[in-house]
């Protein structure tokens, strides 16, 4: 032991005197840092830029400035961004918003803004990400594609730069028609939806109620003055039906061994019915908003565990007049099917299996872009095909007139099954219509008035849709001097940003804000748990 430890001692004795003989002189240092200060500066500059997002433009995806609040009648944490008024001077300010609402009980709070008893908020900084710009450089096959996070000159402010999602590419004719994008490129006869890839899908999803979270009582209309009807979202039993038991719990079952096919439905107004509610685009980040779009494209998901038997469990969703339904039977098979609108009868679209067991399965159905979509435990089984369902941009519009909310329900027969972590989701909808508040109206490439863009042109849309200055919304007036005569020229089209304005694809969330020390601290603790990839 005592030899062992003096060797060390020489070792390290040697090991300091080697680090004195070859020490560096301090001006060799100084330039060591110096060049180490460099290299970090060009990676940030040319490869890693970090942005900080400032506004909520992007939110639920990336949080600008924003406080959390979590609703004291279902429980459900949510975020709230600041509130932007115009004086009788035309002054914009920025501060708490004075009524707030959870988007998933729609309860409504006012806070300290508007009076004294009020709820507290205290806003933090958004999100903080890096952004590739090297990619968009060299272009190719890294250059920007659609549905990408990016990074761009605002073309209102050169020295500002925004986030929004990659919409459009260069030479594409883009419409948004009943929420969706609808895509014509150069050499396409027809237009088509256009669907998103399934990380930017997964992003894309909102929560609109997740029954983990049931609202004691209803939503409390303080603004509305009674133009709404009380919101009380839950799952109700159709007709007379004693499979189900239950439903006021988080985790509902169907003991229905020997029993036919039963339902429950979501509904979200209050009395005795089991009409579907409409489902609309509210985002809790924007507190409370007068006006909302309805919004069909939807999914549903839940943890499944079949028990016992030998029928099946059911998730069925509608898009209008259509109908969908997945079937997870008790024997392993999965199914897709539609309900034909014309003939009433089922179609088959697709059959798989999967392996079941003890352990509880998420299983999900879904609606976005004319694509259905079965998953289990997240991977995607089952879909359609484009011939076997799609839509024209002149059948859209005729669609997007209907008042035919989404029809949510679970069904079962002839099993024992558990539920848990019933939610159902959203689509972004890409707003048309009302865009005063962000500066133009009808808005471009809104539906009715497509855009045509030029060859070196993209066309940009931020998640929260109802509350983004994006493509749809710059004006003439407001456009910067760098695009002026460029403009002025025929160069350059309102609603679009050129090429050479593109900065790069935003990749990481490494920085989601802090968090209190105390309750009633500051906001010095880093929100490590929401450090995420961007999609």
């Amino acid at each position: 032991m005592t030899r062992d430890t003096t060797r060390v001692r020489k070792l390290g004795a040697a090991t300091s005197e080697a680090r004195k003989a070859h020490k560096e002189p301090l001006l060799t240092q100084i330039a060591s840092f110096v060049d180490l200060f460099v290299w970090l500066l060009v990676l940030k500059s040319f490869f890693l830029p970090l942005f900080i997002i400032p506004t909520g433009s992007m939110a639920e995806t990336l949080a600008g400035a924003h406080a959390t609040r979590t609703c004291p009648n279902c429980g459900y944490e949510y975020m709230i961004g600041p509130e932007r008024t115009v004086d009788q001077w035309g002054r914009q300010h920025e501060g708490i918003a004075r009524i707030i609402q959870c988007p998933n009980c729609r309860l409504q709070e006012y806070t300290t803004s508007a009076r004294p008893d009020g709820v507290p908020l205290r806003l933090k900084a958004g999100d903080r990400i890096v952004v590739l710009g090297w990619p968009y450089d060299i272009g190719g096959r890294l250059g920007p594609r659609r549905w990408d996070v990016a990074v761009f000159k605002n073309p209102n402010e050169p020295d500002i730069n925004y986030i929004k999602r990659l919409i459009g590419l260069p030479g594409e004719t883009i419409e948004i028609i009943d929420g969706d994008i609808f895509v014509k490129g150069k050499h396409d006869d027809l237009a088509r939806v256009a669907c998103k890839t399934p990380q930017a899908q997964r992003s894309l999803w909102f929560s609109y109620y997740d029954h983990d979270y049931p609202p004691r009582d209803g939503a409390v209309d303080r603004i509305g003055r009674g133009r709404w009807p009380e919101y009380r979202p839950r799952w109700v039993a159709l007709a007379d039906q004693a499979g189900w038991v239950g439903l006021e719990t988080r985790s509902p079952r169907f003991d229905g061994l020997g029993r036919s096919r039963e339902q429950i439905q979501f509904v979200n107004q209050a009395g005795d019915h089991t009409q579907p509610g409409r489902i609309l685009d509210v985002y809790g980040y924007n507190a409370f908003r007068a006006a909302y779009e309805d919004v069909t494209d939807v999914r549903l998901s839940a943890d499944v565990i079949v028990e016992a038997g030998e029928g099946y469990v059911e998730l069925s969703i509608s898009k209008y007049d259509d109908f969908f339904y997945a079937r997870l039977h008790a024997d392993g098979r999965l199914t897709l099917e539609r309900e034909n609108p014309k003939t009433g009868q089922r179609d088959k679209w697709g059959e798989t299996r999967v392996a079941l067991g003890s352990r509880p399965l998420r299983f999900s159905l879904g609606h976005a872009d004319y694509r259905v979509a079965v998953e289990i435990d997240g991977q995607v089984l089952l879909e359609n095909s484009p011939e076997q369902y799609g839509v024209t941009p002149e059948k859209a519009r005729r669609r997007s007139q209907l008042a035919i909310p989404p029809t949510v329900r679970i069904g079962a027969e002839g099993v024992r099954a558990s539920f848990a972590h019933l939610l159902i989701e959203r689509d972004v909808y890409y707003t048309s219509g009302n865009l005063r508040a962000l500066g133009t109206e009808p808005g471009t490439a809104t539906q009715g008035h497509p855009i045509t863009l030029k060859d070196d042109a993209y066309f940009m849309l931020g998640d929260n849709s109802p509350n983004s200055q994006d493509s749809r919304a710059w004006g003439a007036n407001e456009l910067g001097p760098h695009l002026r005569t460029a403009y002025a020229e025929g160069a350059y089209d309102i609603g679009t940003v050129p090429a050479d304005q593109m900065i790069g694809r935003a990749f990481l969330v490494y920085w989601p804000g802090f968090l209190p020390l105390t309750p009633r601290g500051p906001n010095v603790l880093p929100d490590l748990g929401r450090v995420r990839w961007i999609h």
